[in-house]
């Protein structure tokens, strides 16, 4: 079987976790793509604006139903975030 130089490439090397987008795993029911990233990113990135980001917006993802509910408040987050940003924690929080 023919494989690409690429595709042979994936069975030797262990995934990096740059590679994984929001969309590339199963979630349960219950949870959003906006607290599986942040639990990715908590991982990726230690730049305090996100740190205190994700500390304040963890508990109110932590469901769909959660996440909902506090659009305004994460969103309001978000923005105080942004602002207080600087490189390292900008990328997090556009993504």
């Amino acid at each position: 079987k023919y494989q690409s130089y690429a595709e042979s490439l994936k069975e030797v090397h262990l995934p990096s976790a740059f590679d994984l987008t929001k969309f590339d795993h199963d979630i349960a029911d219950n949870e959003s793509h906006f607290y599986v990233s942040l639990q990715q990113w908590k991982q990726l990135n230690l730049s305090s604006a996100f740190i205190q980001f994700a500390h304040r917006a963890d508990p109110l993802s932590l469901s769909m139903p959660l996440l909902l509910h506090n659009w305004r408040e994460i969103v309001r987050l978000w923005e105080a975030a942004i602002d207080a940003a600087d490189d390292e924690a900008l990328r997090a929080l556009l993504e």
